[in-house]
């Protein structure tokens, strides 16, 4: 195989083709170079620009963010920095959510003119299975880049021939790769982090049936080290530790047990070249070099000696398996939500999931492909602010621990906790050294601001903290700063009724109101019941249906509930309907959905769920439900409490009934499509299995895992 090619006479423009072509710019601290070489670039007609930051500094990000709003960039916020590969995945999976099918990946220190972006792109689409680079030159036009090779029986890279067996591979540094292939090998292996994940990809693009081409004819110019300020032979420090110890995985990962024992038995003058590429002087000056070759090389004996009993194991493009840890087994909101959660990790890998004990949910769990396992564990609820609740606490904390540190064990991936109420997971993980992925749902809790951050303080033992809301990114890192680094948004999932019935055409008879929630005091279902009695007081014909249950310890309140509608009267014009698995009926024969909580939500999925189903909707005035229904003309925001403001707002929508039963129809449409559970699922899997957070919105703001991102030539 050559890894020369021809030039190639122009076969038309690429954006004729129907294709569309994404630039993929992975930064970490690297706002002036974005702005120096990307912001004035000229990009074929159709291109988008894809910037992923890898999170360095709070000031590093709301630069690169204020320069991707500047020139209409797709900015990925990363939480931390989880490396150039990871970093590439999830600028690919935003591009491909842009319709793009061939991507450019680019350095930030490299610049590349329009004709050879558009030459690469138009060689791509001829050749598909094709990874493509063009020559690479400096600053001052010395070649840097022209194809390189490793020696298989060493684990030496060149750009030379090489006498012994060897593999080519493409710098990552301007590569252009299409969608088939990417999709075929994978993607990167994010567990290089950095250097030898450009060789790993080229060897198993290869493997996979693909070729590697270098166009000697195109140029671009790429100044190495430019990401970290290097000059001279100066290297960093994991520049030493990441290529000693990234030899050895991509020999565990790739090679037979002959050529990986010839890699390890050479591990001492390989990582010795590889720290003399910094000169010796460096040496005389601080023995760090030294040992961040050390402890690179010992890092990848580690990965190399057990494949010498076992063989290599290549990437797959799957995830490792995941542990999902959920307080419930119902099939409300937030169990319904868990549920897509499942589903976006299940299309990635194996799924276990741990819940306190049976219901509907386990059902709906085996069918999505989950293996489920009941285990005791503590659930902070607000009884345990009672001195019987506390006792049932620690006692579920003392007998769930070992069930619970036997399942972490015999799981080797990551550890993904639905919920805040569930802290003790969050360390147990911790402490079995596994990945450990938050999600919240909440934004509220009792007690003091000092109380929330005593509760919530487990989750700064979180690689990554998914929020469901804007608001509730707000609430953590208002209550604990140093958690916006590493937390990203991601809206809940809604599905959509097949086809939403329309609303009927005239409100003839009466106004037809739906609750849909628990039945306890925050919800407000009693403020729902208020507000029809206001509406029959002012002679308006309306009813309510209200399709719900109390929490185990709340009865009482369902009990207050149904004395409050015989008080008023309105025992003839209220359906109690009890707990509705499938609410697609009720909203169907509806006329108006009230979502009327009286304290904070984090997310109103009943709220959703009504613009989905093209009703009119009226929600309370608390951050979180605004936020759902944030843009539709078919919405109205009330204020929490006020049965009277909440009959004047029933009144309002019948009277102009024409016109808010034509805009909850679009409202249906846009709802659709911003709560896809394709959508949902990709970025939770992202977020989740990669620590690749959602399309530009999420600002981090604290220190980043590792403390400097490079790209190279290995």
């Amino acid at each position: 195989m050559s890894l020369v090619a021809p030039a190639f006479a122009a076969a038309g423009t690429s954006a004729d083709s129907g294709e569309v072509l994404a630039v993929v710019v992975v930064s970490y601290g690297s706002p002036d170079l974005l702005r120096r070489n990307l912001a004035d670039a000229a990009l074929p007609a159709g291109a988008h620009v894809v910037v992923v930051d890898n999170f360095s500094t709070a000031e590093n990000r709301d630069a690169v963010a204020e320069l991707a709003r500047e020139c209409g960039w797709t900015l990925v916020a990363v939480p931390g920095n989880p490396g150039f590969g990871a970093g590439v995945n999830a600028g690919v999976e935003a591009a491909r959510e842009l319709g793009c099918r061939t991507f450019l990946f680019l350095n930030p220190d490299a610049v590349v003119s329009r004709e050879v972006v558009s030459a690469l792109w138009e060689h791509s689409l001829r050749e598909p299975l094709a990874l493509i680079a063009p020559r690479l030159v400096d600053g001052s036009g010395r070649v840097v880049f022209r194809g390189s090779r490793v020696d298989l029986s060493s684990g030496r890279t060149t750009a030379r021939e090489v006498a012994a067996d060897s593999a080519e591979w493409l710098t990552g540094a301007c590569l252009v790769a299409s969608d088939e292939l990417m999709r075929r090998i994978g993607g990167f292996d994010e567990r290089y982090f950095l250097y030898w994940e450009d060789v790993d990809l080229s060897v198993r693009a290869v493997r996979a049936g693909g070729s590697l081409v270098v166009r000697h004819d195109l140029v671009a110019v790429h100044d190495e080290g430019g990401t970290q300020g290097r000059s001279g032979r100066t290297m960093s420090l994991l520049y030493y530790r990441y290529n000693s110890r990234n030899r050895l995985l991509f020999a565990a990962r790739n090679l037979g047990r002959r050529r990986l024992l010839q890699w390890v038995l050479r591990t001492p003058s390989a990582s010795w070249e590889i720290l003399l590429r910094g000169g010796r002087r460096q040496l005389l000056r601080s023995p760090r070099p030294l040992w961040a070759a050390v402890a690179g090389s010992l890092a990848g004996l580690a990965r190399a000696l057990p494949a010498l009993l076992t063989g290599p194991r290549p990437h797959t493009g799957r995830a490792a398996p995941v542990l999902v840890v959920h307080p419930g087994a119902e099939l409300y909101g937030s169990d319904r939500v868990l549920l897509e959660s499942v589903r976006a990790l299940r299309a990635h890998g194996p799924v276990t999931v741990a819940l306190p004990g049976p219901g509907p949910l386990v059902a709906e769990l085996e069918a999505a492909g989950a293996r489920v396992r009941t285990c005791r564990m503590p659930v902070l609820r607000k009884s345990v602010l009672r001195p019987a609740g506390l006792l049932g606490l620690l006692r579920d904390a003392v007998l769930g621990l070992p069930p619970a540190w036997a399942l972490l064990r015999r799981h080797r991936g990551g550890v993904y906790v639905n919920t805040t109420v569930l802290p003790s997971w969050v360390l147990l993980g911790r402490l079995a050294r596994r990945r450990v992925i938050c999600h919240v749902h909440e934004a509220e809790w009792p007690g003091p601001a000092a109380l929330h951050r005593v509760l919530l303080s487990a989750l700064l033992a979180a690689d990554v903290v998914v929020a469901n809301s804007r608001f509730t990114h707000r609430v953590l890192t208002r209550l604990l700063p140093t958690l916006a680094g590493r937390t990203v948004v991601v809206p809940n999932a809604v599905p959509a009724p097949a086809g939403p019935v329309p609303a009927r055409a005239q409100l003839t008879g009466a106004v037809r109101l739906l609750y849909v929630g628990r039945l306890s005091p925050r919800k407000g279902a009693d403020v729902a019941v208020a507000a029809l009695g206001e509406l029959v007081a002012r002679g308006v014909d309306a009813e309510l249906t209200v399709a719900g249950a109390p929490f185990t310890g709340y009865e009482w309140f369902e009990t207050e509930l149904r004395a409050q509608v015989a008080a008023a009267g309105l025992a003839d014009r209220v359906r109690f309907l009890g707990f509705r698995a499938d609410t697609a009926d009720l909203l169907a024969a509806a006329d108006v959905v009230l979502v009327p909580s009286v304290l904070d939500e984090s997310f109103g999925n009943t709220a959703v769920e009504g613009l989905l189903a093209a009703r009119p909707t009226v929600v309370s005035a608390l951050d979180g439900l605004r936020e759902a229904v944030e843009g539709y003309a078919g919405a109205l925001v009330v204020e929490p409490g006020r049965p009277e403001a909440w009959a004047d707002a029933v009144q309002r929508i019948a009277a102009g009934w024409r016109e808010f039963r034509a805009a909850a129809a679009r409202d249906a449409g846009t709802a659709a499509t911003r709560h896809a559970p394709e959508r949902y699922r990709r970025r939770l899997a992202g977020a989740v299995l990669g620590a690749r957070p959602v399309l530009s919105g999420a600002r981090g703001t604290a220190p980043a895992v590792a403390p400097v991102q490079e790209r190279k030539t290995a």
